[in-house]
């Protein structure tokens, strides 16, 4: 058999190691690929590792400005410093870097609305929350969507004491169901309560009992009739409701005591 000299055995040493570098290589770049590191990144934050998890999303968004995965990377870095550091500021910068550079993003929608929570919950800014969700509400045609942003437009309106937003908001949110729930039904009626327009609101507060019979909404709705009763001047019909509601609602006599209390007070003074 014919040997190897000492120079072909040197070549094929060499293609060796060339080839196992290849392969390393490989592996390696691989690794560093932003789908890998974005793979990893969700593993990490799965397990409770959030600094991890963190570091690789970072490594992404700076190495990678270019790749698919960018602004997944940069909707989770908002999540993550938003529910789990508690780092407001930079999470609201981490989405607005979402929603201005990906419009279009699958989770767009979802970015705008952790802004607006962020400002409503954590930096109680009420007029920056219903900012954005106006302008979120100007490009949302989703019927699911809709349900979720404009209980809280209509929420963050009246806590503003605009009134006549939260009603019209809240006009527009009941139109969405067949079957209104019970808590949007009643806010609304309660909304009307408070801007004066009692007959709308006793119109809804009844609606509540109607639809929802011997539930918690149902008795705070008969509570909130009697006080539209009282508002009007119909005191007597305000005292045979809550008279009636001590039989349906044993447990609540105390509450039920004390509003026929004040409005029989009320009816001697008128008296004197």
């Amino acid at each position: 058999m014919k040997e190897f000299g000492r120079p072909a055995v040197v070549r094929i040493a060499v293609a060796l190691l060339l080839i196992a570098a290849g392969i390393i290589y490989g592996i390696s770049c691989d690794r560093d690929r932003p789908e890998h590191l974005y793979a990893q990144a969700i593993d990490a934050a799965a397990s409770g590792n959030i600094e991890d998890a963190q570091h690789l999303y970072k490594i992404i968004i700076q190495r990678y400005p270019n790749s698919s995965v960018r602004k997944d990377a940069l909707y989770q870095l908002g999540v993550l410093e938003y529910l789990y550091l508690n780092d407001y500021t930079t999470a609201l910068e981490y989405f607005y870097d979402v929603v201005y550079t990906y419009p279009h993003y699958a989770h767009t929608f979802e970015a705008y609305m952790y802004i607006a929570q962020i400002y409503q919950e954590k930096q109680h800014l009420p007029q920056k929350a219903i900012e954005i969700y106006e302008k979120l509400l100007s490009s949302t045609k989703s019927g699911d969507n809709l349900k979720r942003l404009l209980p809280k437009l209509a929420f963050e309106y009246e806590r503003v004491g605009n009134l006549v937003k939260a009603i019209d908001i809240y006009e527009r949110l009941l139109k969405l169901y067949q079957t209104p729930p019970a808590g949007y039904l009643y806010e609304f009626a309660y909304v009307n309560y408070l801007a004066g327009h009692y007959g709308e609101a006793v119109r809804d507060f009844q609606k509540v009992g109607a639809l929802y019979p011997q539930s918690q909404y149902d008795f705070s709705a008969q509570l909130a009739t009697a006080d539209c009763y009282e508002e009007t001047g119909r005191s007597e019909d305000a005292l045979s409701l809550l008279n009636g509601l001590k039989s349906q609602y044993p447990t609540e006599t105390s509450i039920i005591g004390i509003k026929i209390d004040s409005i029989q007070k009320r009816i001697r003074n008128k008296k004197k």
